[in-house]
């Protein structure tokens, strides 16, 4: 059986402002990926809307309460054609498996400091 799976979040581009303001490098490097934060040259309205969309696959993968999957094993990163797509590894990867998920495809948006992302994946589980 095929279902489909989707993931959607919200998040304020000043709660990226304020982390980076708060803890620099260290937040920086803990949430995003090196290619995620080469993509957006650092602009927190496009980290924010990496974030949503960070969130929005680990709501598509819905790991278990307890289960902790390190925000950069979700990377949101921009494929030739400027596209955003989604690449998964470590535990992120593990529980894509787990459920039979093909590729997650996600769409990102930004306006008036806010980030909305959305994610769809078919699982064969």
């Amino acid at each position: 059986m095929t279902t489909i799976r989707t993931g959607t979040d919200l998040a304020a581009v000043e709660d990226v402002v304020a982390g980076i303001a708060a803890h620099g490098e260290r937040y920086l490097s803990r949430v995003f990926t090196d290619r995620e934060r080469a993509d957006c040259g650092d602009d927190p309205e496009r980290l924010a809307a990496r974030f949503a969309g960070k969130e929005a696959v680990l709501k598509l993968l819905r790991p278990a309460p307890g289960d902790a999957v390190p925000p950069t094993d979700v990377a949101v990163v921009l494929d030739a054609a400027g596209a955003p797509v989604v690449e998964l590894s470590g535990r992120a990867a593990e529980l894509a498996t787990a459920v039979g998920c093909g590729p997650v495809a996600v769409s990102l948006s930004h306006e008036r400091g806010l980030a909305l992302a959305t994610a769809v994946a078919l699982s064969r589980r």
